[in-house]
């Protein structure tokens, strides 16, 4: 793997002219600041200096001057603070007039309405699926320290709805049970009308939109003066019910296009070619005279690029010993068992299938296959084929015969399903023999129910609280290919031994200090909508040990936002000190912790941790507060890569970086590529991105190069897939806690602590 010739979306931005210019400068007053940006963002830029508590204005335009009574010259060109506020207001000068602007900080414009990437004939012009530009400036660091000005350039696809609610009643559409926006007056009317979503329509009355999950004051709205929301659910019912019949073959052919001009490697970094291009033919002044001059993308061969490595895969250990080790998870399994297979417990389960009656004879075979393996059955190419499931789930984990036992439901509903648990529980009790696992058939048209009837959803509640493992399977999963069926396999297999308590693998961590603790911090919306004032908050962590032991996981109540902090603050003090207990900490052992957060850390959050901690009476800890963000402006591109797998037609992640790439952005920031393009499913998943490791300023243990490869080692960790996980597991494992409980605490007789109190909850039940 090299990464010889990398490209990133970032054009080094350099001053070119006349640098000295006469500014103003007058106290800070933050109200006075927003009312000179709304009156004369036009010919100035403004800068709050909070080092001498001051506004500076800066004319942009020729004939524009100082509007302070003080004023002093300076030269532009030595005041790098000044130029991303200079090179963003020439942008916003750029395309006034010619396109639309949504931002202005990062400036976004719309493509051209003449690039649709959806059309058909019967496709009114507002339906629309049109390209988004975004600027942002930015400041890097190369591989030699030095710092490098410049613009970042990205593009998407943005989905718009744009007739009225009004035009979409006439037309006989209806726009109750979806949400709705009103457009707002810009305060720069350089921009377009701000869109604001305001609520979900409950029914319809004289032409006003009665609306519920509303924001404060839009109880209702004039329907002549909202539009639909264009997520993607909505986006695509309003194109059925507009062309039904061959809505799904425009859709398709919209995505295939979407994924061709924008997407995929090749369409991207032509767009983002051409719109720099565009840019070098205007001339940006930031200021009269001086004039931004734009480079290149920068590439790996540059002495401008970051700082860049590859990361290792991480070495998989599968013996306390650590004599037996991979970086490939499947095939330590296969070679060498589960890490602890001397000391798991039971070795004989007690194993309940709970399905329903009519798929009775098919599910039993699916399980014998589940249990005792699939060795007739090979993939890979020609003259390489393995046999990826030929060992089973017992003999892969060193189990025994177990002894299973089949419960039927006459039916697909709740009802019938509950019974089949009920006479699991009843039967355990009858023999004195518990079950340890329950294999639960489903189907996909389980995941459209409510979680108050979903047969998912009320077994895993009943048998969670009763302390049975729950693993389901899809009933279409049963009906794939044999050859398709065995990655599925692995994957169940996988997932039911860590249910069960047990330890597939660890990763094989040098300990630098007495303890490490990596602790993932997520959080989700205790609400049924996305606007009601009913919010509220639930805090998510997940602890793990460097080598990647699962502790547990633990989580707040739910809480009201500005009751957030401290609830997360008391939760991970509890969790921190339950660990500390059962390792048996002294207080002068040296600690660290590192926090992988979902969002980033606010200065009161992280003070609120470190002082939480600092009353457990531990007097050497060092702290990381990592926010790893899926959503930036940063693109890779690998020019050497030309597409995978090489003998197809149609190849995936062609110009895409590889699994491992890791950018050193500066001291606080990093880039890594936790999916390449060898993980990438299909061509039109488009162009692999990377993730941005966001180091807070709070911070007490800053080794960016450490934490980058942790982060990486335990998206190789999951015991969910055999797969890379998207990332780190201390984040994945939050979220599928968060979608987990929001289904379970719709069933009426869920024990909340059955998860939080008992011994599944010391497991990854949620898998």
């Amino acid at each position: 793997m090299s990464v010889s010739n990398l490209l990133l979306n970032f054009s080094p931005v350099t001053l070119n002219g006349e640098g000295k210019h006469t500014v103003g400068f007058r106290a800070f007053d933050a109200e006075v600041l927003s009312e000179l940006r709304r009156t004369f963002s036009e010919t100035h830029v403004f800068r709050a200096n909070r080092e001498d508590d001051t506004i500076i204005d800066i004319p942009t335009v020729a004939g524009a001057e100082p509007l302070s009574d003080k004023t002093e010259t300076i030269d532009l060109h030595n005041e790098w603070r000044y130029w991303p506020a200079l090179l963003n207001a020439a942008l916003l000068r750029a395309f006034a007039g010619k396109r639309e602007i949504l931002r202005d900080y990062p400036v976004e414009v719309l493509g051209s309405e003449k690039r649709n990437f959806i059309t058909h004939p019967d496709l009114p012009d507002w339906v629309q699926k049109r390209s988004l530009l975004q600027f942002t400036p930015r400041t890097l660091f190369s591989g030699g320290g030095k710092p490098v000005f410049g613009l970042l350039c990205d593009v998407r696809v943005r989905d718009l709805l744009l007739a009225s609610c009004a035009d979409l009643l006439k037309l006989g559409l209806t726009p109750i049970g979806h949400y709705v926006l009103v457009d707002e007056v810009p305060r720069d009317m350089r921009l377009a009308p701000r869109s604001i979503l305001v609520g979900r329509v409950r029914d319809i009355a004289d032409g006003i939109l009665r609306l519920d999950d509303c924001r404060e004051g839009y109880d209702e709205v004039a329907a002549v003066d909202a539009r639909l929301s264009a997520d993607i659910a909505t986006f695509n019912a309003v194109v059925r019910q507009l062309i039904p019949g061959q809505a799904e073959r425009v859709l398709a052919a919209s995505k295939t296009e979407c994924a061709s001009a924008i997407h995929c490697g090749p369409g991207r970094l032509g767009t983002l070619t051409k719109t720099l291009e565009f840019l070098r033919g205007e001339a940006l002044e930031a200021a009269p005279g001086l004039s931004f001059k734009f480079g290149d993308f920068i590439g790996s061969k540059s002495a401008l690029f970051p700082s860049t490595e590859v990361i290792k895969r991480p070495a998989l250990l599968f013996n306390p010993a650590g004599t037996h080790s991979d970086t490939w998870n499947e095939r330590g399994i296969k070679n060498y068992g589960p890490y602890d297979q001397r000391s798991f417990t039971p070795k004989r389960l007690n194993v309940a299938v709970i399905c329903q009656a009519r798929y009775e004879g098919q599910v039993e075979a699916f399980v014998a296959k589940f249990l005792d393996g699939m060795p007739e059955v090979k993939t890979g190419q020609r003259g390489k084929e393995t046999a990826r499931y030929a060992d089973g789930f017992l003999r892969r984990f060193q189990l025994e015969r177990a002894n299973v036992r089949t419960f039927t439901s006459p039916d697909a509903t709740m009802a019938g399903y509950k019974d089949a648990c009920l006479r699991v529980l009843e039967h355990a009790a009858n023999e004195n023999a518990p079950f340890d696992l329950a294999l639960v058939q489903i189907e996909e048209e389980f995941k459209s129910l409510p979680g108050a009837t979903n047969p998912y959803y009320g077994t895993k509640a009943l048998l969670l609280k009763n302390h049975v493992a729950v693993q389901s399977f899809r009933l279409e999963t049963i009906e794939v290919a044999a050859k398709d069926l065995v990655f599925t396999m692995n994957q169940i297999s996988l997932a039911s031994y860590a249910k069960l308590g047990g330890r597939p693998w660890l990763l094989n961590a040098d300990l630098t200090v007495g303890h490490e603790l990596i602790i993932g911090v997520g959080s989700h919306y205790a609400s049924e909508g996305r606007l009601g004032g009913g919010k509220r908050h639930v805090g998510i962590t997940t602890v793990f040990s460097s080598d990647g032991t699962y502790h547990l996981s633990e989580r707040t109540n739910a809480v009201a936002y500005d009751e957030y902090t401290g609830a997360l603050t008391e939760t991970l003090t509890r969790t921190i000190n339950r660990v500390r207990e059962v390792d048996n900490w002294r207080s002068s052992d040296r600690v660290r912790l590192i926090f992988h957060m979902f969002k980033p850390a606010r200065d009161l959050e992280a003070e609120a941790i470190k002082n939480a901690v600092a009353a457990l009476d531990l007097s050497n800890v060092v702290y990381a507060f990592l926010h790893v963000a899926p959503s930036h402006p940063f693109v890779i591109f690998d020019l050497d890569q030309k597409g995978l797998p090489q003998w197809a037609q149609e190849k995936k992640g062609v110009l895409g970086p590889s699994r491992g790439v890791h950018l050193k952005l500066n001291d606080y920031e990093s880039l890594v590529v936790f999916g390449g393009a060898s993980e990438l499913k299909q061509a039109t998943d488009g162009l692999p991105r990377a993730c941005l490791l966001k180091l807070h300023r709070n911070s007490t243990f800053r080794d960016m190069t450490y934490l980058a490869r942790q982060a990486f080692d335990f998206t190789a960790h999951s015991w969910r897939i055999m797969f890379p996980e998207a990332f780190p597991i201390t984040i994945k494992y939050s979220d599928l806690i968060a979608e987990r409980l929001t289904g379970l605490k719709e069933i009426p007789d869920w024990d909340d602590d059955a998860i939080r109190f008992r011994d599944i909850g010391r497991t990854p039940w949620f898998l």
